[in-house]
């Protein structure tokens, strides 16, 4: 069908806000193809005017139907760098469809990675597009003078494709003004009674409001989120909305390493990538056509790194909640620092990403509950009950990999009409719930609950953690001693306790540390938790070959289950999986097949090849 115009955009935004986000809200796109592409119906509506003998051309050679748009993805998908910049040159279809920002990103991380005992280059400079960073690369960022000009993308008439148009509509989705909206603060006396108007939104308290005993009884025992709003309000929301004063604080690194860069990746990226903090700010900031799924700085050291970014934060974050300070000793809080800061798993991120960025579904590592801090920018939380997946979301027996769209936008478009339909067909205590964080708000991520964030702001940073308590220690001692091959955030680093190690360390310390939280958790004899069952996995197992048989879908995209924020990315050799731990790090157990020379990287390009269901005629 046709294009959704800058008319249409000012038609559906404007009219009254209804109750619900429709599908039609995320299709007001905010400015066309940067090179002119329309969708494929679209070619039924241009005028004989501007039917030109060439565009006549180019659909009489697309009718052929030769080369498909998706087989043409996968050829370019092979190219390097110079053989790419060759091919552009060929024709107007070529030089759209290999100016896919997702072409150049997959050249640029591959080109920065070195193998995994050399590590991985540092992006320091980056362009108006992934391009320019690639030229800039290849010159070693030593071009000052001015002499190379960026990337102009010019308009090129008489290109319509489906396939190529999906991916800018998946990168460039409206905002629904329903999500931006945030409540006013009342008076005390009436701020309980605002709340929770809704079953289907996650229910919001004032730190203030809200006591240790009450945390624990009515969300985290409960496993039911929860917004505390006010909880992270303090000097880093201040500080932190000036980019100049993170980029000039010097972190604590050693005196060997002269720039401190910090990991970026996405559910779609083939590798992580590793920016300074000005390289990648200029990247959301500065970059005109970002890719369907972009880059989101996701740092495990960065806080630990740098004293002064921690003293903005923690310091008044554990006076305002004390039920989630690891050193108050009265409420048992975060049992997995009784390991060791270094023995333990990874826990504590740094997260800042871009616009529309934000991660896919997934159910949070280790049975762990977590909570996240929003610092600056607002985020958009959808959360799915334990053993209740969302549409499109397609978990395998043994919950080791998930089948499921790579960009939150691919899943918006794709699921949005059914995931609306689930609040009306579903059970009240199985039906989804969806809330928006704002700076200074806490969301409290219970364990085993599906979730997907998208940032709905040009610079949103947060910080969350993954912890286990005693509300989540039983599943999580099941967890450790029957899934081993699922546990993440100890692979890659030395010090930490390797999988097949962990339970037995876990119990041997809680006996002395925390006897009777260990004893009530031993005494649990099954899951409390519907996210993970005890279930005959050879049966479930032919049950889902019989699934992936009927719909290829299921098959076609798969990362770990169990991972956080999609940083895991799984694959199949010989029956046997590859995994990379939570943190993009490599498993230690598959070094040697992990070379850039070996490994299967996959571009989004073909990652998402299979749609089947996907269409315009919304439009």
């Amino acid at each position: 069908m046709r294009q959704q115009g800058t008319s249409s955009k000012k038609h559906h935004c404007n009219r009254r806000t209804p109750k619900k986000v429709r599908l039609i809200d995320f299709t007001c796109i905010e400015e066309p193809h940067p090179y002119g592409v329309l969708p494929g119906g679209n070619r039924f509506f241009r005028s004989s005017a501007a039917s030109s003998s060439t565009t006549t051309s180019t659909s009489s050679i697309r009718n052929t139907n030769i080369l498909s748009d998706k087989l043409w993805q996968h050829i370019i998908c092979f190219c390097d760098g110079s053989t790419l910049g060759k091919l552009i040159q060929v024709n107007r279809y070529l030089y759209v469809n290999g100016h896919q920002p997702e072409l150049w990103r997959d050249l640029v991380l591959r080109k920065c990675y070195s193998g995994i005992e050399k590590g991985q280059k540092t992006i320091s400079k980056v362009g108006l597009s992934w391009k320019d960073t690639y030229v800039f690369l290849i010159i070693d960022n030593k071009d000052d003078k001015g002499n190379y000009k960026p990337h102009q993308p010019m308009k090129i008439t008489g290109i319509y494709s489906d396939d190529i148009y999906r991916s800018h509509l998946c990168r460039s989705f409206a905002i629904p003004s329903q999500w931006l909206h945030q409540m006013p603060i009342t008076k005390d006396n009436d701020r309980k009674k605002k709340s929770n108007k809704k079953i289907d939104t996650v229910p919001e308290v004032y730190v203030q409001d809200i006591t240790p005993q009450q945390y624990f009884v009515q969300y985290e025992e409960r496993n039911r989120p929860v917004i505390i709003k006010g909880a992270a309000s303090g000097k880093a929301c201040e500080k932190w909305k000036n980019w100049n004063y993170l980029m000039t604080n010097k972190p604590n690194i050693d005196a060997s390493t002269t720039t401190k860069s910090y990991r970026a990746t996405s559910g779609a990226a083939p590798l992580p990538g590793n920016f300074t903090l000005k390289a990648y700010h200029d990247y959301t900031q500065s970059t005109r056509y970002l890719e369907e799924s972009p880059l989101y700085l996701f740092d495990r050291n960065a806080l630990t790194t740098n004293k002064e970014w921690e003293d903005d934060f923690f310091p008044e974050f554990y006076h305002k909640c004390p039920y989630w300070n690891p050193s108050d000793p009265k409420h048992g809080h975060d049992l997995l620092q009784h390991l060791g800061i270094n023995e333990r798993p990874d826990h504590t991120w740094l997260i800042v990403g871009p616009k529309r960025s934000g991660s896919i579904f997934h159910i949070d590592p280790n049975a762990t509950h977590a909570w996240n801090a929003c610092i600056t920018g607002r985020k958009r939380w959808i959360f799915y009950p334990p053993g209740q997946p969302p549409p499109g979301v397609f978990p395998s027996a043994d919950g080791d990999e998930v089948a499921l769209p790579l960009s939150v936008g691919e899943w918006i478009i794709q699921y949005w009409t059914e995931h609306m339909e689930q609040y009306r067909t579903r059970p009240v205590d199985q039906r989804p719930l969806e809330c928006t964080t704002h700076p200074g708000d806490v969301v409290f991520v219970p364990h085993g609950w599906w979730h997907s964030v998208i940032n709905l702001d040009d610079s949103n940073i947060a910080i969350t953690h993954n912890y286990i308590s005693r509300s989540n220690l039983g599943n999580a001692l099941k967890f450790f001693a029957g899934k081993q091959d699922q546990i993440s955030g100890c692979r890659d680093r030395k010090e930490t306790i390797k999988p097949e190690y962990i339970h037995d360390e876990f119990v041997r310390v809680l006996k002395v540390k925390e006897p009777k939280h260990l004893e009530k958790a031993l005494q649990q004899t099954g899951w409390t938790c519907r996210a993970w069952e005890e279930k005959k996995l050879e049966l479930k197992h032919t049950q889902q070959q019989d699934d992936e048989n009927e719909d290829p879908f299921r098959s076609s995209r798969r990362s770990a289950c169990n991972n956080d924020y999609g940083n895991d990315f799984s694959s199949k050799n010989s029956n046997k999986k590859r995994r990379i731990d939570i943190d993009g790090e490599r498993d230690d157990s598959i070094d040697k097949i992990m070379n850039a020379e070996k490994q299967e990287l996959t571009s989004v390009m073909s990652k998402t090849e299979r749609v089947s269901a996907f269409s315009f005629s919304f439009l």
